[in-house]
């Protein structure tokens, strides 16, 4: 009895090479790699940057910048392994996203040297100054 009589659905047997699932793999991890620096980076500005909002803030654009990294290469890594199970053909390279990354680095760079230098707050001319505002012995914040 043949396949078509019985019903039975022809399966296509392709082959499909390991490297692929491997250079795969690869791409995922490098844009994890990428995505741990940046949360590093953004990490050690909250850790080491001191105390205040401006610091916050730049942690904010990197760990941002960085979970937006990771579901990104999430997303195509199963795009590509599923494209590779179908046995699509065509161009698997991006060439938006590297451009974007690079341009965001720049952007939270600048966002950060821009805080850090930023005037940290108005001062009054002195002869404005009152004398009850002044106190000896105690911190005020």
């Amino acid at each position: 009895m043949s396949q078509q009589a019985s019903g039975a659905a022809a399966v296509d047997f392709k082959l499909i090479r390991p490297k692929n699932y491997f250079a795969n793999e690869r791409t995922f991890i490098s844009w994890l790699q990428l995505a741990v620096t940046m949360g590093g980076l953004g990490l050690a500005l909250l850790n080491f940057g001191g105390d205040g909002i401006r610091v916050r803030i730049s942690a904010f654009v990197f760990e941002t910048g960085a979970l937006g990294l990771i579901v990104y290469a999430y997303t195509m890594f199963w795009h590509r392994a599923e494209r590779l199970r179908r046995g699509d053909r065509g161009t698997w390279d991006d060439r938006f996203v590297p451009i974007v990354v690079v341009i965001f680095f720049i952007f939270a760079t600048a966002v950060n040297f821009g805080l850090t230098f930023h005037k940290k707050a108005y001062t009054p001319p002195l002869d404005k100054l009152s004398v009850t505002t002044m106190s000896w012995g105690s911190k005020s914040r």
